[in-house]
């Protein structure tokens, strides 16, 4: 039984910084490699019109909801993990982040601080915003501050035909983890336009690949979802 937990308890740690790294990409520094791999951008337009076009678009989403399945790729492009859950987002600067499978985490950001919760362990932990979001690219989701912006460049995507529009997100600064970021866009009669998926390559190679479905950009998401209230029982691991 000792063994089995402990494997467990392994493969779970394993599981949730594959899951969760994208994310939190604060939380351990890495070396970055600041080159985007030929054969990854077909067509692109000058960083400054690119980040207004991609500001743009994010620019009318001011919430939305999704389900999601999740993928974690290895530089070789073999499967380590998947998983699937819920999304929202409402500006400025909330997140609820709920992952069902493999395992059950939940982070949410309540606009001052981003919370990681795991329940397998009963613990908890609690960042600064602040001091994360100019180094997790995810963020750029719910935030429209310019100076935040200045942090990245974008290439732009303009013959990428099946998803209608795609950006690729690149943070200045060479300390940071994520490589890049990569979102796409598509277009749906009488729906408007609907983020589709977005995935993160980080220093080592990993990628993480997330497809959205059940896009809701029209129902507000519940002020509920970005307050956490810390269990009983759980541990609090307090890093602000």
């Amino acid at each position: 039984m000792k063994i089995y937990f402990k494997q467990k308890l392994f493969f779970r740690s394993f599981a949730l910084t594959s899951l969760l790294l994208p994310v939190l990409s604060f939380y351990q520094p890495m070396a970055y490699a600041d080159q985007v791999p030929v054969n990854t951008i077909a067509s692109s337009s000058p960083t400054s019109k690119a980040k207004e076009h991609l500001m743009a678009k994010l620019g009318n989403l001011s919430f939305f909801s999704a389900t999601f399945s999740q993928k974690i790729l290895n530089r070789q492009g073999e499967i380590l993990q998947q998983g699937n859950g819920n999304l929202a987002i409402s500006k400025p600067n909330l997140v609820n982040w709920k992952t069902i499978t493999p395992d059950a985490t939940l982070i949410v950001s309540d606009g001052n601080t981003l919370w990681f919760y795991d329940p397998f362990i009963e613990q908890a932990s609690a960042f600064s915003l602040a001091k994360s979001i100019h180094n997790t690219p995810i963020l750029l989701l719910t935030s429209d501050e310019p100076k935040l912006w200045q942090e990245y460049n974008v290439i732009e995507q303009s013959d990428v035909v099946a998803y209608g529009w795609r950006f690729v997100v690149m943070p200045k600064d060479t300390s940071s983890q994520i490589k890049k970021l990569t979102l796409s866009f598509n277009e749906i009669k009488a729906k408007g336009i609907q983020l589709s998926e977005f995935s993160f390559e980080d220093a080592t190679g990993q990628i993480s690949q997330i497809s959205l479905s059940n896009f809701n950009s029209t129902v507000k998401p519940d002020a509920s979802l970005f307050t956490f209230s810390l269990p009983e029982g759980v541990r609090l691991e307090d890093k602000r």
